[in-house]
């Protein structure tokens, strides 16, 4: 309905050119000749006012009416001539359109002032005429204009409503009709371009979707079509027969794209019906081709192609109206139905052509695609309302997704940290049943086959010390060392240095700052108590030493743990004075924490240096 109302608009805006003007439209006098000419000349710079039967006619004013089919090769000139009226103001002369297969002159006085230009058949007679009658060489201004009109006979021709007055009378009213008529559909069709470039871009991601292609192809015979409307034909960029046979065939095929576009858009099938427009425009292409069609001859088939064109469409539209109402897209039934609107857009401009309405009156086709382009923008719009809608609905199903697995993830993680302590748990009691089985076991069976067999005293006192020991040393191994190996040799000192004072040795303690281990383990604490702990005993049992120095250094790699005594000093090979078997615990044990023993006597006055290496990282 707004779409109609704006067309409406136009066309009674276009049936009074001068809505604002206070001039008063001069009185003019037509003249017609028969065909004289066999072809167009270049209107003379100067003409004597021709003789004959002039009679006065009422403005807009048309010649006989264009006959459908071929024209002859024969011109015919017809005069206008009106009466310039005084004035003190400089006065202008305003014609908001002329029209004809041929050319226009304006003559003042018998002097050339305007004549057309371009290709006689594309001569921008859709542009308004502003011309200046106060020459600027200071010459008086013309007493008469004479206007001359050169046409095809059989393609008639006329002029619009023609004006005389002040600038101020008049210039608001021509720039009303060249917007209307010629700056609107060059930015229509400007902005349509530019939304068919659009739809391009999108088609070509999306070569399912060919309603955008078709919109892009419609976008373009658009703009095809109304460049005629625009301006004179420049034929020094392209021949007036190809430029006729684009612009003649670009309606039609407007036409047949946009019935498939409809189609499309409501998802219905009707294929003969998209084959037979097709076919119709084919046909109508071929024979208008310009190898066997003169620019002249084209413009007389264009009418009878409209015609064509129009009964096609007449054909089409009930089908596409019935297509559209079996779908779900309200869009395409507002298009569907704007076919019926777009009928008699074209059944108006028609006739304008054919100069059975009035010249006074706007061209309409041009401003028809501004509706179909608003109805493409809603569907655009629509479609990315509803692709962000889907977006943010997969955003909230994924969301949820999500959250399940994480819930069941953190499920599964938790039972793998359940399993995982029960396994720990499990392999700490296993490790510590095995230990005081090998130890605190072993010792005690030891002791009690030596009270079993009745054994010295004292013997036995030392048995049940290494039974307190070991017992010592393996709840030494759960207690927390949060991998600081000073805390654990600190811990070892206390143990050791009690049993140390008491045989009359001296501990000398160099432990400084160290650190961390984080592979510090309970079970990796035993290996490192054992080790230090042996080393310990060996010195007491057979070295005689009455000193002993633990100390550590850190290294880049690693930490050096050593002990070393005063006593007689001994290495590995001198098995005659330590039991091979505790050597090899030693190795085994300082292997499985990744590190290494070593024993030194070099540089030493007196006793041994033992050295634990420990790594930093295992």
């Amino acid at each position: 309905m707004n779409l109609a109302r704006l067309l409406l608009s136009l066309w009674l805006l276009g049936s009074a050119p001068l809505l604002w003007a206070t001039s008063v439209q001069p009185d003019v006098e037509f003249l017609g000749q028969p065909p004289l000419l066999s072809s167009f000349t270049s209107p003379a710079a100067r003409i004597a006012m021709p003789e004959g039967d002039w009679q006065r006619v009422q403005l807009p004013h048309t010649l006989a009416k264009r006959t459908l089919g071929y024209a002859s090769e024969r011109v015919q000139s017809s005069y206008y001539r009106l009466t310039v009226p005084p004035s003190e103001q400089p006065l202008f002369l305003y014609l908001p359109r002329w029209q004809t297969v041929g050319q226009l002159a304006v003559y003042g006085d018998g002097r050339l002032l305007w004549r057309s230009s371009g290709d006689r058949v594309w001569n921008g007679f859709n542009t308004p005429l502003w011309l200046a009658l106060d020459p600027l060489d200071g010459q008086p201004r013309p007493r008469q204009l004479l206007l001359r009109l050169d046409s095809v006979e059989g393609l008639g021709g006329g002029i619009s409503s023609l004006w005389l007055g002040s600038e101020e009378e008049l210039l608001s009213s021509y720039r009303l009709r060249h917007t209307l008529q010629i700056t609107l559909p060059a930015a229509t069709g400007v902005a349509v371009l530019a939304l068919g470039l659009f739809a391009l871009g999108i088609w070509s991601r999306r070569r399912h979707e060919a309603i955008y292609g078709l919109f892009f192809i419609t976008s373009l015979l658009y703009c095809l079509r109304i460049v005629h409307y625009l301006g004179p034909l420049d034929t020094d960029m392209i021949g007036a027969s190809w430029f006729g046979w684009i612009t003649v065939n670009a309606l039609g095929w407007l036409v047949a794209i946009t019935q498939s576009f409809i189609l499309r858009l409501c998802r219905q099938q009707l294929r003969w019906l998209e084959r037979s427009l097709m076919g119709f425009m084919l046909a109508a292409t071929l024979l208008t081709l310009p190898f066997w069609q003169s620019a002249e001859h084209i413009g007389a088939l264009a009418s009878a192609s409209y015609l064509g064109g129009g009964l096609m469409y007449l054909f089409s539209v009930p089908l596409v109206i019935i297509a559209a109402h079996r779908s779900n897209s309200r869009l395409a039934r507002w298009l569907a139905w704007g076919g019926l609107l777009a009928l008699a857009v074209g059944i108006h401009d028609w006739l304008l052509q054919n100069y059975l309405l009035s010249l006074d009156a706007l061209y309409l086709v041009p401003y028809w695609q501004i509706a179909f382009c608003l109805l493409f923008g809603i569907i655009m719009g629509q479609r990315y309302v509803a692709s962000i809608g889907g977006l943010e609905r997969s955003r909230e199903e994924l969301a949820l997704r999500l959250a399940e697995r994480e819930a069941e993830l953190h499920a599964s993680h938790q039972q793998l940290r359940e399993i995982e302590r029960r396994d720990v748990l499990a392999q700490e009691r296993q490790r510590l049943l095995q230990d005081m089985h090998d130890g605190l076991g072993s010792t005690l069976t030891g002791a009690l086959r030596m009270a079993q067999r009745g054994g010295d005293a004292a013997d036995l006192e030392q048995a049940l010390h290494e039974c307190m020991d070991e017992l010592k040393l393996t709840i030494d191994s759960i207690a927390p060392m949060e991998a600081d190996l000073a805390l654990l040799l600190a811990t070892l000192r206390f143990r050791l240095q009690p049993r140390l004072e008491a045989s009359g040795i001296r501990l000398c303690w160099q432990v400084g700052e160290l650190p961390r281990l984080d592979w510090l383990t309970p079970g990796n604490v035993l290996h490192i108590m054992r080790i230090l702990q042996e080393v310990v005993a060996n010195i007491l049992k057979h070295a005689g030493a009455e000193e002993i120095v633990i100390k550590t250094q850190p290294e880049t790699q690693g930490i050096r743990v050593q002990v070393a005594d005063n006593g007689s000093g001994f290495v590995p090979t001198d098995t005659a004075r330590i039991q091979a078997h505790g050597i090899n615990n030693i190795r085994s044990r300082a292997k499985a924490l990744g590190g290494w023993v070593a024993w030194s006597i070099e540089g030493r006055t007196q006793g041994s240096e033992f050295t634990l290496w420990l790594p930093l990282n295992q």
